[in-house]
């Protein structure tokens, strides 16, 4: 239980972290082993003069004038060994936790300017790769060229089932970047 007035200062000390963009903050746990206290999380913030926006340095893409963000997700295909399978989830991953409701306040041109960069990576040969399936897993915005690296992963899934489309117990991982600006 939080002593009274705690709540507010954990409150001031988060919004400050939000607020200011020019400050550190550090995290620091307190508990002892074994304690039957509850554990607590306190900020410190800590002003740093050296600290600007201008230290921070944004990538540019080729394709995009401004990238807002860039998201990450993975997707497997356990029977059947289907790369396309495979990156299609990861894609959708990437995405399927997020919500863009501010793209037309953001990007000039609204929805229909949102451009996406779609970066996968798989473990096998990008020529096995259907880049249309992907493409479909995007509701909107206009896609760049979908590059295919190799990467991902190739894994054993402990049991081959031919009725499902096996032909041998490889799980294939893709892991996608997908990246959005204008």
């Amino acid at each position: 239980m939080l002593a009274k007035g705690s709540t507010t200062l954990y409150i001031v000390s988060f919004l400050a972290i939000l607020l200011c963009p020019h400050a550190f903050f550090r995290s620091t746990l307190h508990a002892t082993r074994n304690s039957h206290l509850p554990v607590t999380r306190s900020f410190t913030i800590m002003a740093s003069s050296k600290a600007s926006t201008s230290d921070v340095t944004v990538s540019s893409v080729e394709g995009m004038q401004q990238l807002l963000f860039v998201q990450m997700g993975f997707g497997c295909d356990q029977h059947g060994q289907d790369a396309t399978k495979a990156a299609v989830k990861a894609c959708r991953n990437a995405i399927e936790w997020n919500s863009l409701p501010s793209i037309n306040q953001i990007v000039p041109g609204g929805y229909d300017a949102m451009k996406v960069r779609v970066q996968i990576a798989v473990p096998v040969d990008a020529s096995n790769i259907d880049t249309e399936a992907i493409k479909k897993a995007f509701p909107y915005g206009q896609l760049l060229p979908v590059e295919i690296q190799s990467g991902g992963m190739r894994a054993s899934s402990g049991i081959a089932l031919p009725a499902m489309g096996d032909r041998n117990d490889d799980w294939i991982v893709a892991i996608a970047a997908v990246s959005v600006g204008w």
